[in-house]
C-alpha cells in the first residue's frame, strides 16, 4: 500500500482542482516520515493547509541529510534506497507547497 498526498483548492461547493503533482510514498515509511518531520501520516483525507506542512518538510530534509547514519534502521526495516525515496519525496512535496500554500493537502491510501 501507498499513501498519496495531492493540492487542491475548491473553486465552487463540490468543485475542486487539484494543483502541483501526486506525491506517493510506500505507506509502511511513515514510521521513518515521523521520525525525521514529525508528521504523523494517518488515513485521513485532509491533512490540512500546505503552508503548514511547509516546517516538517523542511525538518525532515535537514534530518535526513545532516544524520542518515541516525535513520539507518529504516534503511534496513524498509529495504535500501528509503531514506533516498523520503528525501525526494520531502523535496517534491515542499516546493508544491511552496508554490501553492493556501491549498488544502489531501491523502488518502492506494493500493
Amino acid at each position: 500500500m501507498k499513501y498519496n498526498v495531492f493540492l487542491r483548492m475548491q473553486l465552487q461547493e463540490g468543485q475542486w482542482v487539484t494543483l502541483g503533482d501526486n506525491h506517493t510514498i510506500p505507506w509502511e515509511t511513515r514510521d521513518l516520515v515521523a521520525a525525521s518531520s514529525g508528521w504523523s501520516i494517518i488515513n485521513q483525507e485532509s491533512v490540512g493547509l500546505a503552508s503548514s506542512l511547509v516546517p516538517k518538510l523542511e525538518k525532515g530534509i535537514w534530518e535526513l541529510t545532516q544524520s542518515p547514519d541516525f535513520y539507518s534502521q529504516y534503511e534496513i526495516l524498509h529495504g535500501l534506497g528509503t531514506i533516498n525515496d523520503t528525501l525526494d519525496f520531502y523535496k517534491d512535496l515542499l516546493q508544491d507547497c511552496k508554490d501553492h500554500p493556501f491549498t488544502e493537502l489531501y491523502g488518502n491510501v492506494v493500493a
